[in-house]
């Protein structure tokens, strides 16, 4: 059992790497094939059945998968660090990462628009609840809504707005059932610190918070 669970773990693995090293090539995720794939992967067609329903779904993890070690990769901004400190250094980090995979999300994008956005915005929420400043004040608001609501709310906006940035000037176009949603390459790309200062600033104002109220936090479980 556990060797076959380490052939079920590597083959899957296998198949990560190699639809990744394939979108990272250009190739268009529209025209990827199975045989594509698991020719690059070194496994069998049945194995990709055992581990994916289609190229799709195949696509959607190693996204989600990527967008993760981006996120494990960013420099640490110390204990307790200041919202303007947390949310510069984080995002700036980040964007850069996928400024420079950016052929790869827009064809994991255009590939399964809707499944891939609705799992980024669970794991962006996750991340404001439990990994930034605004976490506590997500949390303490009161209101009909739950902390997760508004959590997914404002990750909805934040990916929203990455998702037109990483469309703007390139010859692609995404779409959401049938209604194209790219209308991004009518505007200039805006710079990676231009989005960090506009997501900073839409971050802060849509959760209702206040710079001081964050530093308010921030000492109180400095002292507890």
């Amino acid at each position: 059992m556990i060797q076959e669970d380490a052939r079920f773990v590597r083959s899957r693995a296998a198949l990560i790497a190699a639809v990744v090293e394939l979108l990272d090539e250009g190739r268009d995720a529209a025209q990827l094939s199975i045989t594509d794939i698991v020719g690059r992967a070194g496994v069998s067609r049945p194995t990709f059945y055992k581990h994916f329903d289609d190229t799709a779904a195949l696509i959607r993890e190693a996204a989600l998968r990527r967008l993760q070690s981006a996120f494990d990769r960013i420099p640490s901004v110390g204990d307790d660090p200041s919202w303007p400190t947390f949310v510069r250094g984080t995002l700036r980090a980040l964007l850069r990462e996928l400024d420079a995979d950016a052929p790869f999300y827009r064809s994991a994008l255009e590939s399964s628009f809707g499944l891939l956005t609705g799992d980024v915005i669970a794991y962006l929420a996750t991340r404001l609840l439990e990994s930034s400043p605004l976490g506590p004040v997500i949390r303490r608001r009161p209101g009909p809504d739950t902390p997760q609501d508004r959590a997914e709310f404002l990750a909805a906006g934040a990916m929203w707005h990455v998702t037109r940035w990483l469309f703007a000037d390139a010859d692609v176009t995404i779409e959401a059932d049938t209604t194209s949603t790219a209308d991004s390459s009518t505007a200039a790309r805006a710079s990676t610190d231009e989005l960090v200062e506009r997501l900073s600033s839409l971050l802060l104002a849509s959760s209702g918070a206040t710079v001081a109220e964050l530093d308010a936090l921030r000492a109180e479980h400095v002292r507890s």
